[in-house]
């Protein structure tokens, strides 16, 4: 159930709008306060760039600007590594195609943008997550002209590995990923698909030596819906565009 937002507050629950034409509202992860990194996007008038802030004891630091392009960059994201590696990945929009990009903050700045290392016409609205080994997983939605179908990739040993479907090949739109662990303590990728003429939500979880599940349909527990109702609410930093694409993370 989605709830309007107004200009300074937020519900601590997930949106997801993955859209060219529409803002992204923002996305909120809950956890213990003890650290809060924002990224979002932001046009200057001709495109969209990202940008970045924390806040440290009741304050955000100086918005710092990550990417600087031709590029329209959008639906960032970030997660943070076992080491304490900042990596944040974004939609990097060009008339030749749409690609991932990302940054990793080391030595208290960011990297260059780097491209995934993928052969795809369009590679969008990717989600983040960091494993236990400390690995980081990717999952994006992708096509080479067709519909979309959702990817996943690596990224251990200092390496992207070869990036590969999730579900069964299908001729159906695949789209809006998302990667958590999920309450068994495995990763899991629940993503829209297109089944049985609607869009239903799906999911399929990950094993070690066996590879993604069979997609199952994820119908909305009890538990997500009392989260959906909570009432609890956060300041948002006056510098943040009112129609900005947002991520925070909260750790």
């Amino acid at each position: 159930m989605q709830k309007k937002l107004n200009r300074r507050t937020v519900q601590l629950i997930v949106f997801f709008i993955f859209s060219l034409n529409l803002p992204c509202l923002g996305e909120m992860e809950k956890a213990a306060v003890i650290q809060q990194d924002l990224v979002w996007s932001q046009s200057d008038g001709l495109r969209h760039e990202i940008f970045s802030s924390t806040k440290k004891d009741g304050e955000w630091t100086t918005p710092v600007k990550v990417t600087d392009n031709n590029a329209n960059n959008l639906h960032p994201v970030l997660e943070i590594g076992s080491n304490g590696t900042k990596w944040l990945f974004w939609s990097a929009v060009r008339p030749n195609g749409i690609s991932v990009q990302y940054a990793i903050f080391k030595n208290n700045e960011w990297s260059e943008p780097q491209t995934l290392p993928i052969e795809q016409h369009s590679a969008i609205t990717p989600s983040a997550l960091a494993d236990k080994d400390g690995g980081v997983w990717l999952v994006w939605a992708g096509n080479d002209g067709g519909n979309d179908d959702i990817y996943f990739s690596r990224f251990q040993k200092k390496t992207w590995t070869d990036p590969k479907i999730v579900h069964t090949s299908n001729e159906a739109p695949d789209i809006k990923p998302e990667i958590s662990y999920n309450e068994e303590g495995k990763i899991e990728v629940s993503w829209i698909g297109f089944r049985s003429k609607a869009y239903k939500k799906l999911a399929s979880v990950y094993t070690d030596n066996i590879g993604w599940s069979a997609e199952q349909e994820k119908l909305e527990t009890e538990e997500e819906d009392v989260q959906n109702e909570e009432e609890q609410k956060i300041e948002l930093p006056s510098f943040l565009p009112s129609d900005s694409q947002f991520f925070l993370k909260i750790y």
